[in-house]
Formats: C-alpha cells, sequence, structure tokens
C-alpha cells in the first residue's frame, strides 16, 4: 500500500499526525483504491476550508462546518457555478469523511445525518437540470482492430501492448489488473498477473486476477477466455506471450509499461466488452459472470450501439449477425 497517495487522509486537518502501528492495521481493512476516493474527499474539504480561508482545522468537524461544506460543494438556488458537485459526488465525499474520522479514532457528528439528507435532496433536484457528462467512451471492434494492425511488427514492446489491448477487452478486464509497474523479472506473489496464472484448456483459457475492486477479502477471481476465428483472438495472444522466454513468476504484459501508451481508459476496454455483448443479445446473467459483477453496477459500462457499429464489429470478427449469440 502506497502512503504517499493519501496524504489528506493521513493527516488530521492542519495538525501533525504519526501512523503507529495499531492506525496501519486500520488502515490495511480498505483496499488501496478505496483509500484514494477518500483521500478525494477530504482534499475537498481542504479546498472548502481554503476557500473559506479558515487556514487551521483539526477533527473532529463540527456540525456547522459539514452543513457549509454541503452548501458549499453541492448545487443549490442561484448557486449552480462549474465548481459544483453532484449529489451523488458529494454523498460519497461524506462518506470519506466519516470514514477519516473512523481512522483517526474520533466522533463524527452523525446528528447531521437528517438535514444533509434533506441538502443532498434538494441539491439532486439542481442537478437534474444540469446536461449530464459523457459516460465512459466504449473501446469497440473496430478501434481494437486499428490498434492491432498499427502495433504489429513494430516490436516486441508494441505487440504486448496490442495483446494486452485483446486480452482486455474480451476479458472485460481493467489494464491495471493485467500489468505490473516491474519491467523486469519475477513480481511479488499475488501483486500482479503472472505466467502462474494462467490456466489453459482446450475450450478456455482462465486468468487468476488478485485482489480485484469487486471480490470479497482474499477472493481470487477469474477472467475466462474463449478462442475465436480471428487475429483479435484473446486465447492466441495470451499463448504468444506464453512461448516467449520468461521465468514462472514474470509478467505477462510488462513491455506495456515501457512503451507509449495511447490515451485509452483503463475502463475503456470493459466498457467495450460489456456493449458488444449486450447489443448482440448475451443475457445480462452472462455479462455478470464474465465481468466478475455480482450487483447491478455492470449498468454502468453498456453503452448503446448502433446497428452500423454492432455490424461492423461482426463483420471485422467475421461473425454473421443473425447467428451471434455468445461471444
Amino acid at each position: 500500500m502506497d502512503l504517499l497517495k493519501m496524504p489528506e487522509f493521513l493527516g488530521q486537518g492542519t495538525e501533525d499526525t504519526t501512523q503507529r502501528p495499531p492506525d496501519l492495521c486500520v488502515l490495511q481493512g480498505w483496499k488501496e483504491s478505496m483509500l484514494i476516493s477518500y483521500n478525494a474527499a477530504v482534499k475537498k474539504f481542504g479546498q472548502f476550508m481554503k476557500s473559506k480561508r479558515e487556514s487551521i482545522y483539526h477533527l473532529p468537524l463540527t456540525p456547522d462546518v459539514i452543513y457549509r461544506f454541503v452548501t458549499w460543494a453541492g448545487r443549490g438556488e442561484g448557486d449552480n457555478n462549474s465548481g459544483k458537485i453532484t449529489a451523488q459526488s458529494l454523498t460519497k465525499y461524506l462518506h470519506g469523511l466519516k470514514a477519516w474520522h473512523l481512522y483517526h479514532n474520533k466522533p463524527y457528528p452523525y446528528q447531521t445525518k437528517p438535514r444533509v439528507k434533506l441538502m443532498l435532496k434538494a441539491s439532486g433536484r439542481h442537478d437534474a437540470c444540469i446536461p449530464p457528462k459523457p459516460g465512459k467512451a466504449p473501446f469497440l471492434i473496430i478501434d481494437l482492430s486499428n490498434l492491432y494492425s498499427y502495433l504489429t511488427g513494430r516490436g516486441a514492446e508494441a505487440e504486448a501492448v496490442s495483446d494486452l489491448a485483446v486480452v482486455a477487452f474480451w476479458g472485460m478486464a481493467r489494464l491495471a489488473k493485467l500489468t505490473n509497474a516491474r519491467q523486469h523479472g519475477p513480481i511479488p506473489y499475488k501483486q500482479g498477473l503472472t505466467t502462474n496464472d494462467v490456466q489453459t484448456y482446450k475450450g478456455a483459457t482462465l486468468l487468476s486476477i488478485y485482489k480485484a475492486k469487486t471480490a470479497k477479502p482474499g477472493e481470487i477471481q477469474t477472467i475466462k477466455l474463449r478462442p475465436i476465428l480471428s487475429q483479435l483472438c484473446p486465447v492466441e495472444a495470451i499463448r504468444r506471450h506464453l512461448a516467449k522466454p520468461s521465468s514462472a513468476g514474470d509478467s505477462i504484459f510488462a513491455a506495456w509499461n515501457t512503451l507509449y501508451r495511447p490515451k485509452l481508459s483503463g475502463h475503456s476496454f470493459k466498457v467495450g466488452g460489456a456493449s458488444l455483448r449486450h447489443a448482440v443479445g448475451v443475457k445480462i446473467d452472462d455479462i455478470k459472470s464474465l465481468g466478475r459483477w455480482t450487483s447491478d453496477c455492470y449498468q454502468q459500462y453498456i453503452k448503446p450501439l448502433s446497428q452500423e457499429e454492432v455490424t461492423t464489429s461482426l463483420s471485422l470478427l467475421q461473425i454473421p449477425r443473425v447467428k451471434h449469440r455468445s461471444i
């Protein structure tokens, strides 16, 4: 866990603090991604205090400060500038402030809950009048095909990027879960996808993923890849990298980290894979299983595709539109 990613959360406002062993033990009860989210909330609160020219503050926060923060951050009547955040985001920030108090063993002013609930409801009504921001853009088959063609023959590093994209798309995986910061040699146990985490069968290849965002503590999730008759076959992409000289604990896609990366979101591949499957009629339960989702959070990854986008995708894969029901 990188403590440098959460300095605001580790501090108590403007007071100097030292992390003791019990504190670090509490900290490890959260996933790093969640702590980074909490840190963003505390950082936002710090911006609020700075805007009010209150240079000294500490925990616990008072009810009045909570009310003022919600008013400052959320939208209201005649208070709709571009720096405002949605009621949904503000709710998450308040969860972060509660976790901040919990970590430092300070009492959060829970008596604010009834009034804050009404304030968030009012803010949400104003949010409804604002055009929504564009969602995560799906990475489509045509994008995958163009990337594959562009990088083929440009060396081992470029081809590692190409194969990584293929696996991320069909596996509906975040790029961070398929890569590791180490460029050479073995990586620590369960800290990233290695050659040891690949199981190959006749009809499928399975990848073991550790510390996934949707996993329970200690749970190992599995990415299921099936072969397809296309140059964009994920099983072939894995096979190519297993065939390269490496040690058992080496990262499969280490070369990705040494190449200039196309400006792709780590979520773009999950969005593209889920959206295409939904567009061709794959059942929701199957999509949730393939994406390793157990709740309705899958909905944020499914974007509508036009008939042309679907037809083009299946044409590139050489799959007839009417016959295809499972990818």
